[in-house]
C-alpha cells in the first residue's frame, strides 16, 4: 500500500523581493505572499516521536508559528496561487541532503522531501497571464508548474518526442527561439557556433536531442568558461584565473584537503 505524501508548509519571503515584484507588476500581477511547501515521501507512516524530529528539521527555529500542515496562501477571486517544483523524474540534490541528516536522526522512514514554492498573486489587468509569469519563477529545464500541488511522485509527463530545428529555413532564430521555449540559455556565441556547425557544415537541421546536450556539455557548469577566463579588473589582468584561486588550497596544502579541485 502506497503512503500517500505529507505536506508541511513554511511561510517565506521570495515575494518580497523588488527584482521579481517588479517582473510581476510588468505582467500584470502584485505579489502578495509566498510559501515553501515540503512534499515528503515516507515508506510507512510516522509516529507522534518521528514527527516532531521532522517538523523540527524543517521549521524555522525562532518563528514556529509560521510553519504548519495547512498553506497559508489562499486563491478566490483575482486572487491566484502559482507552485512551482523539481520535476518528479529525477530526485533532487536537496532531497538527497535533507533525506541524508533524516536518517542520520534515525529519519528512516523518509526516502524522499522535494521542495516546491508557491506564491499568492492578484491579477491587475485582464490581460495578464499566469504561465507567462510562472517562467520568470522556475527553471523550465528541472522544474515545472503543478497546478494541483505534488500529490505523488508516480505522475510523470509522457516524454516529448524529439523534432528538428529548422536552422537550414530559418537560421539563428531557431536558435533562439529553442533556447528561450525550453531555457537553454544560449548566448550570442553559442548561436554563431552551432549556426555554423549545422548549417554551414554538417548542413542539416539538429535535432532538439542534440540542442539539449550541447546546451549541457557547453555550459558554464561543464566547461567552466567564465571560471578559467582572464580575470581583468579595471584594465589590469589578474595573475590567476577565479579557478586557479579555488584550486590553490589543495595545491598548497595537498595532505589536509577532504574535498578539493584538482
Amino acid at each position: 500500500m502506497t503512503i500517500p505524501l505529507l505536506h508541511f508548509y513554511r511561510v517565506a519571503d521570495l515575494h518580497q523581493s523588488p527584482a521579481l515584484q517588479k517582473k510581476a507588476a510588468d505582467l500584470g500581477f502584485t505579489l502578495l505572499g509566498s510559501e515553501l511547501c515540503f512534499n515528503i515521501q515516507a515508506t510507512a507512516a510516522l509516529d507522534a516521536e518521528d514527527q516532531k524530529k521532522l517538523e523540527y528539521l524543517l521549521r524555522e527555529t525562532f518563528e514556529p508559528e509560521k510553519f504548519g500542515p495547512s498553506t497559508f496562501l489562499s486563491a478566490n477571486g483575482d486572487t491566484a496561487v502559482l507552485e512551482v517544483g523539481p520535476r518528479q523524474q529525477f530526485t533532487s540534490a536537496w532531497s538527497t541532503n535533507a533525506v541524508s541528516i533524516c536518517h542520520s536522526i534515525a529519519l528512516t522512514k523518509v526516502v524522499r522531501i522535494e521542495k516546491s514554492r508557491r506564491y499568492q498573486l492578484k491579477s491587475n489587468n485582464p490581460q495578464a497571464s499566469l504561465p507567462q509569469f510562472s517562467q520568470v519563477v522556475h527553471d523550465r529545464m528541472t522544474e515545472c508548474v503543478y497546478p494541483s500541488g505534488i500529490k505523488t511522485f508516480e505522475e510523470h509527463a509522457e516524454p516529448e518526442p524529439w523534432t528538428r530545428v529548422p536552422v537550414m529555413a530559418q537560421g539563428a532564430k531557431a536558435l533562439e527561439e529553442l533556447s528561450k521555449e525550453k531555457g537553454l540559455g544560449y548566448d550570442e556565441q553559442d548561436i554563431a557556433y552551432y549556426l555554423r556547425v549545422f548549417k554551414d557544415e554538417l548542413k542539416r537541421d539538429p535535432t532538439t536531442v542534440e540542442c539539449f546536450d550541447l546546451a549541457q556539455g557547453n555550459s558554464e557548469h561543464s566547461r567552466h568558461w567564465f571560471f578559467s577566463g582572464k580575470c581583468v579588473i579595471d584594465g589590469e589582468e589578474m595573475p590567476k584565473t577565479l579557478f586557479q584561486w579555488v584550486k590553490r588550497p589543495l595545491q598548497e596544502r595537498p595532505t589536509n584537503s577532504t574535498i578539493g579541485f584538482h
